[in-house]
């Protein structure tokens, strides 16, 4: 009996030095990125191998930067990739309400001996409240509203040349706010393409831009209201053996006269249909064909599948993708295109249906270009989640009124109802740490304001409690929803794990075997 009581406290022992270990390492994460969030949030330095050196205080950028042998901070690092991913921001949030709710579960644990299960399944509900709550108080909007421009300077205007990249954003979505061809519900993903060019100056082009790098005197610097048909099929040259096939010179000279007979017949469909560019996909494209075409005033570009899909959407017309309907497919005019040669980039101005809008994103370096790149990008998926799941007050402030809603329904008891009280406490820490990162006393300002609605918070330039839909300080709902998912995927996770084994590779594992057992054949 006394040997048995010895085991079970080694094995606690074990277990709650395991969940020590994985909260230090999710919690070492969230100090480096917390001290970011919000409009006065401090930046970091990061440094690389070669002393590389830039500025940044992107949570995404800094926690993909962090070098981390720890398979739980891994595991973080993983999450917040796919937050940046499917959000473009709410990073730095997400890990934030992750290591909140992961100090108290953890207490809740080592302290008061709940049942992690107890606990996750109270968080559930508090997680699932909370985004019902979040739906419940978002505002819907559309591309005339004019706070979508105060989404985008609440996602990139801390970002590194912040200003400059909400003007970037905001000039894009103006751009397409203003088309005339448009009937559907804008994509911004789709729409607002990005191209990272150091060495340029910022520019927003109403229209679309290629990289391509041509060095032919044939290829014409400008085109004006010219015509464009796009083809997906193979047009490389067919050739037959050149070995045993080839019994004599006759036969080569019949090849080849069958080839050029192809060739023309292709270039003259191509300019029947009175088209000036041709957007081509294929594995490879006929030498002599590019040359007829070039001739014939026809500029032909080669393009990869993803390529010619983008071009498909930003020109709205149909693929052509058999030989027989080149002279039958789509053939969409533009105002003008314009090659420039020193740049490698041409410029398709003012489609028809004006569908895309291109932003090029200059720096002073590559690093800089990046991290600018990547901020233009944060705004451009902040803009679409406002679109898409409408908007709430920022600055922390409904994440405080979501807060005490909580808390009022943890009253009923029940030791689920402690798992609620985590979650309820880490939404309270969102307006805390910004209010922290702007110099004043969290506890102060936030003890004024909790009786108020969830539209209300913290003027941070002032001090004063305003209404933040009012202010201009707003957020994506969709955003903080999908903040509180991975947060909950990170704590859930790591409050289940009592240990951390080093196991074999499945590839090595024998199934049905252990580690150490023999696999005989025979």
């Amino acid at each position: 009996m006394v040997e048995h009581n010895v085991s079970n406290i080694q094995t606690q022992k074990i277990e709650n030095t395991a969940l020590e270990n994985n909260c230090a390492a999710v919690l070492s994460i969230a100090d480096t990125v917390r001290t970011t969030l919000g409009p006065k949030g401090l930046d970091k330095l990061l440094v690389d191998e070669l002393g590389n050196r830039f500025i940044t205080n992107d949570g995404a950028t800094i926690m993909l930067s962090i070098k981390t042998i720890h398979p739980v901070a891994k595991m973080v690092v993983e999450i917040a990739d796919r937050q940046e991913a499917k959000s473009g921001d709410g990073t730095t949030t997400a890990v934030v309400l992750a290591a909140e709710m992961l100090k108290e579960g953890k207490r809740l644990i080592t302290d008061m001996g709940i049942h992690p299960t107890l606990i996750v399944r109270g968080m559930e509900i508090g997680i699932q409240r909370s985004i019902e709550l979040l739906k419940q108080m978002a505002v819907k909007i559309d591309i005339e509203d004019a706070r979508l421009a105060q989404v985008i300077t609440t996602a990139a205007g801390s970002r590194m040349d912040g200003d400059q990249v909400v003007s970037l954003v905001s000039e894009a979505v103006s751009l397409l706010k203003n088309s005339k061809g448009k009937k559907r519900m804008i994509n911004f993903k789709k729409s607002i393409l990005l191209i990272n060019k150091p060495e340029l100056e910022d520019l927003v082009f109403d229209g679309f831009v290629l990289q391509r790098q041509f060095h032919d005197p044939q290829i014409p610097n400008q085109l004006h209201n010219v015509g464009v048909i796009l083809a997906k099929m193979d047009l490389k040259e067919s050739r037959e053996s050149w070995t045993m096939e080839m019994k004599n010179y006759d036969d080569v000279v019949r090849m080849k006269e069958n080839q050029a007979r192809i060739t023309k017949e292709i270039s003259d469909s191509i300019c029947r249909t009175g088209a000036g560019i041709l957007f081509i996909s294929s594995p490879q494209v006929d030498e002599l064909l590019l040359s007829n075409l070039l001739v014939k005033n026809i500029l032909p570009i080669h393009v990869s599948n993803e390529e010619l899909l983008t071009i498909a959407y930003a020109f709205d017309m149909q693929v052509i993708r058999r030989k027989e309907d080149i002279e039958s497919g789509t053939v969409v005019t533009i105002k003008s295109m314009c090659y420039d040669e020193e740049k490698g980039l041409f410029f398709f101005e003012n489609l028809a249906q004006q569908n895309v809008v291109t932003i090029i994103i200059g720096g002073a370096t590559k690093v800089t270009s990046q991290e600018r790149w990547r901020s233009v990008k944060d705004g451009i998926s902040a803009a679409q989640s406002a679109l898409n799941d409408g908007i709430v007050a920022g600055g922390g402030a409904v994440e405080l009124c979501i807060s005490e809603k909580l808390k009022e329904k943890s009253l009923n008891g029940g030791v689920e109802s402690l798992g609620i009280e985590v979650v309820a406490h880490a939404l309270s820490s969102i307006m805390r740490q910004i209010l922290t990162n702007a110099g004043f006393s969290a506890f102060e300002k936030m003890t004024e304001i909790r009786n108020k609605s969830g539209e209300y918070g913290i003027n941070i330039n002032t001090g004063k409690i305003e209404n933040m839909l009012e202010a201009g300080v707003i957020d994506s709902a969709g955003i903080k929803i999908n903040a509180l998912k991975s947060a909950a995927e990170i704590v859930k996770a790591v409050l289940r794990i009592d240990r951390i084994l080093i196991a074999h590779s499945p590839h090595n594992a024998v199934v049905g075997k252990s580690a150490n057992e023999p696999n005989l054949k025979g």
